[in-house]
């Protein structure tokens, strides 16, 4: 039987550093620029395990109940460019959920308290005219 791999990463725009036993820090190594090369090797394992082509496809992100007021919505960004398509112009905590081959991430923010959803797949690049 085979177990599907679980693998999660929180990045968070305001992230506070801490010691291995989660007191305070004062020293902070980065902690936001370590969560994205986390994020990196997630997205990496992600393409991998959906035989993402970037010369052919594009990243397809649906999100629901996204600001305060709750929408739906789609955009299509380039693999690049998933983290920029993610992030909002304030606080927010983003946690990148991949199993097996599926990706998902919840945004949490002031005006997303419940959170903000979103899910991930590859699709065709559309054909330039």
């Amino acid at each position: 039987m085979d177990t599907m791999e679980k693998q999660v990463v929180e990045l968070e725009s305001n992230c506070t550093c801490t010691n291995e036993d989660g007191s305070y820090s004062a020293d902070c190594f980065g902690c936001y620029d370590d969560a994205k090369d986390n994020l990196k090797y997630l997205l990496k394992g992600w393409a991998d395990a959906n035989n993402f082509d970037a010369d052919k496809q594009v990243v397809r992100i649906h999100g629901r109940a996204m600001t305060w007021l709750r929408t739906e919505g789609y955009a299509v960004v380039e693999f690049d460019s998933i983290l920029d398509a993610l992030k909002i112009n304030g606080d927010f905590r983003l946690t990148f959920t991949l199993e097996g081959s599926a990706l998902s991430v919840r945004r949490g923010s002031h005006d997303e308290p419940t959170g903000a959803y979103f899910t991930l797949s590859p699709m065709e690049r559309p054909e330039e005219e």
